[in-house]
């Protein structure tokens, strides 16, 4: 079944880690750039920084034309287990108001486990600010294993379409942002990015029926 994706990257270095995986080096915010072959496509959005620029993307994306989204980039690590590179697929998204199923997390993170990274499936939280400290603790007492200031507010953008969250760890309560050693778990959570971007039209192709059929079963 072909499968048009789209994938909303937060920011400008994030898109282009995706978009160069995907066989496309265009840069830019508002244009929509696609690459693939026959029906099969994969778009990547930079869609901006912070809760707020996602909110207005959502709201330009909620009507676009594709079959699958997934948000991708990088994240806080919250677990004390999580590690500086480990890739977190979220099977829930915590945002504010509302928790969030992400349908499509099994399957990808399958996918992402057959070709050899670190995978976690679990919650992703959604927050309006960096966390540090306490406030970190906090959320990992909840189970959550990661943190960002995007995900659940794009989300709203899949509607009844499947979703998937995938996020590779930068920072980590033991290893904080601002410290030394940022720089270069940032440039390795790129490159990190990257491959598991190589992998997403791959994952793309092969959604399982029940995955769809569930979504579009509450239209």
């Amino acid at each position: 079944m072909s499968t048009r994706m789209l994938i909303c990257a937060p920011m400008r270095l994030e898109a282009s880690a995706l978009r160069s995986a995907a066989g496309n080096s265009a840069s830019g915010q508002e244009t929509m750039r696609t690459t693939g072959l026959g029906a099969d496509s994969v778009t990547v959005r930079r869609t901006g920084y912070g809760p707020s620029r996602s909110a207005s993307s959502a709201v330009r994306l909620l009507a676009a034309d594709f079959d699958v989204l997934v948000v991708a980039g990088l994240a806080g690590g919250l677990s004390p287990d999580v590690r500086s590179g480990d890739v977190i697929v979220a099977d829930e998204l915590r945002g504010h108001r509302e928790v969030l199923r992400c349908q499509a997390a099994d399957s990808l993170a399958a996918e992402l486990v057959r070709s050899g990274f670190p995978v976690r499936c679990g919650p992703i939280v959604t927050t309006d600010a960096l966390v540090h400290g306490q406030r970190r603790a906090d959320l990992a007492a909840t189970g959550a294993l990661a943190v960002d200031l995007e995900s659940a507010v794009l989300a709203q953008a899949a509607g009844h379409r499947p979703l998937a969250v995938v996020r590779v760890v930068v920072d980590t309560p033991q290893h904080p942002l601002l410290r030394p050693g940022t720089v270069r778990r940032a440039m390795s959570g790129l490159a990190r990015l990257h491959a598991v971007g190589s992998c997403l039209r791959r994952w793309g192709r092969h959604i399982p029926p029940e995955v769809r059929t569930t979504c579009e079963e509450a239209l």
